[in-house]
């Protein structure tokens, strides 16, 4: 077992008020030593193994040479990288040395490499170890060779002599740079047909010694000088970094570059994409799999369908289908998205393009409650839910669900009438909604929501849904300057802020606030007392979540809204202008959802 252990000693000495007693096997397991009888050697060697702790099926497996010297930091690179979601589960596997000499220095016979101990080697890796860890552990086909040193330049040796058997080699400063014969043997490798696209890593220090520096820029130099489309290669140099410390960052970089996420682009329905689902499309593409089952957030497919439009696409039924095979986990195709897209086009007029869309097989549907893109008012349709919040806590639309109040109080509401909204102490009282499947929906919502704050918190908020693992989905609330911003956040991959910036909301006073997230179109509209006074075309997807709705508080950072709420609603639909500011003129209670 490879491990690391603690030592308290220089704690105790430094902190004399500190007491750290070590636990029984207190050992911080990194990974584990296997060692395999090589028929091709001769020799039994001992490999360290490094397993993810979520074995995923297809995992690619990185090979270190220098064992005994650089898998603990290469294994510490994967777990940071893969923990980030920035790099995929896989099998760190380092090789220790017997005789470095033998097995990474290549013998030449003239110009041209002769057969030798380091071919021995380079298939004692490709038919022992790889097929025995794969035997063992849930590999794919995908194999990654790195080394620094004479190692980084073995696993350019590898690229030449086995090119079927790594898919990637990282080599960091790689020696024999200098030598003729092992350049011009690798720019013929280059151009040759590869068997799968080859990626390759060059990395080096600024503050090498000269023959390793150069030697590495010669290698470089020798890629980009014979493209090859099966090839993708980079070369970076380390500033500061000599040949004894560049490894760490020449093995970070390296990987996270194998996988980087595609280019964002500009054009086409892939504009739209979140550098989440870039980095699922190429890690596809390079891989073979996501190694994911959680389902990213989807944009709605009428973006690119009204892009296609836009540009007088000609063959719309043809866009469509291409469309759902290429992109079918990044957009939402579905029968409710379709009808607001429908609606959209006839709320603005564009009767031709309805005419178009009509004509696709299947297109058109009647499910659902759409968008309202007109300027008709239903305040019931599509009401998911409805709390008073006068006297006591229910959803008027899940009558039987079960609210649990955390230390709100009874407050008067906007006509000063007692006990008919809560107060937050902005001191973790809240009210929380129990998570209902009506409440769930990727697609468009509106929040509206009644408010008296009584002293701005940064990132308080009044109203927020949990999304499906951690966090809110969506919320309402204040921004760090809490005396003159305010506005919405909401969380698909990462958090996305939408403050409006000027004045903030009054102290004190009841104000009715208002957000529209409209998904179909990407927009977001925020009101105050019924009148809109931000718009942004920039709104991000989110995920589906039946998590519950909370008020005054959110679950992403422990804080909790300073005031009074009144009367919040939730809509699973966008609502036009003139519903909004319906809404904020009721003056009756509300006494049903249909």
């Amino acid at each position: 077992m490879i491990s690391l252990r603690i030592c308290t000693a220089v704690f105790a000495a430094t902190f004399a008020f500190a007491t750290i007693v070590p636990a029984q096997d207190a050992a911080v397991t990194l990974g584990k030593r296997e060692s395999i009888q090589s028929a091709i050697l001769g020799e039994k060697r001992q490999i360290l193994v490094s397993v993810p702790k979520q074995i995923k099926p297809n995992m690619p497996l990185l090979i270190v040479l220098d064992g005994e010297w650089t898998f603990s930091n290469a294994a510490v690179v994967v777990n940071h990288l893969t923990g980030s979601g920035r790099l995929p589960p896989m099998v760190v596997a380092g090789v220790v040395n017997t005789s470095r000499g033998r097995d990474l220095m290549p013998a030449f016979d003239g110009t041209e490499f002769a057969n030798g101990p380091s071919d021995k080697f380079l298939a004692f890796l490709a038919d022992e170890l790889i097929p025995q860890l794969t035997s063992e552990y849930s590999l794919g086909k995908y194999h990654i060779l790195l080394g620094h040193s004479n190692a980084g330049m073995f696993s350019l040796y590898a690229f030449i002599r086995r090119p079927e058997v790594f898919q990637a080699n990282l080599a960091i400063s790689p020696s024999y740079g200098l030598d003729d014969r092992f350049v011009g043997l690798l720019g013929r490798a280059i151009a040759k047909p590869a068997p799968t696209p080859r990626f390759v890593f060059i990395g080096a220090g600024s503050d090498e010694e000269a023959d390793i520096s150069v030697g590495a820029l010669r290698f470089a130099k020798t890629f980009e000088g014979s493209p090859n489309a099966d090839v993708e290669y980079h070369y970076e140099v380390f500033p500061g970094e000599t040949h004894g410390t560049v490894g760490l960052r020449g093995f970070y970089r390296g990987l996270e570059l194998l996988a980087n996420p595609d280019a964002h682009v500009s054009h086409g329905p892939a504009r739209y994409l979140t550098e989440a689902q870039r980095r699922r499309h190429a890690w596809i593409r390079r891989f073979g799999s996501s190694y994911s089952d959680d389902k990213l957030p989807q944009f709605s497919a009428a973006r690119p369908m009204l892009d296609a439009l836009s540009a007088g696409n000609e063959n719309l039924a043809v866009f469509w289908k291409e469309l759902q095979a290429e992109y079918s986990s990044d957009f939402r195709f579905d029968p409710l998205e379709r009808q607001n897209l429908l609606a959209s086009l006839e709320g603005a007029g564009r009767k031709e393009d309805v005419a178009r869309l009509r004509a696709i097989p299947d297109f058109a549907s009647d499910a659902g409650v759409p968008n309202n893109y007109g300027s008709k008012v239903e305040l019931n349709a599509g009401l998911v839910a409805l709390l008073p919040l006068q006297g006591s806590a229910v959803d008027v639309c899940h009558a039987d669900a079960k609210a649990i109040i955390h230390g709100a109080t009874a407050a008067s509401d906007r006509h000063g009438r007692a006990n008919m909204a809560y107060s937050f102490s902005g001191n973790g009282a809240y009210i929380e909604f129990p998570k209902n499947a009506d409440y769930d929906n990727p697609g468009s919502v509106s929040v509206t929501a009644w408010v008296k704050p009584h002293k701005p918190a940064a990132y308080s908020a009044w109203v927020s849904q949990m999304g499906p693992h951690w966090g809110s989905q969506w919320r309402l609330g204040f921004g760090p300057n809490p005396t003159a911003q305010w506005g919405a956040t909401t969380f698909g991959t990462r958090w996305t802020d939408y403050w409006i910036n000027g004045d903030g909301l009054p102290v004190d006073t009841w104000v009715h606030t208002a957000a529209v997230f409209d998904q179909t179109l990407g927009k977001l509209r925020m009101y105050v007392n019924g009148r809109e006074v931000q718009s942004q075309d920039d709104l991000v997807p989110w995920g589906s979540s039946k998590g519950p709705i909370l008020i005054g508080a959110q679950r992403d950072d422990g804080l909790f809204f300073n005031g009074d709420v009144g009367e919040v609603r939730v809509y699973r639909r966008a609502l036009n202008g003139a519903e909004v500011e319906a809404i904020s003129r009721i003056e009756t209670e509300p006494t049903s959802c249909k």
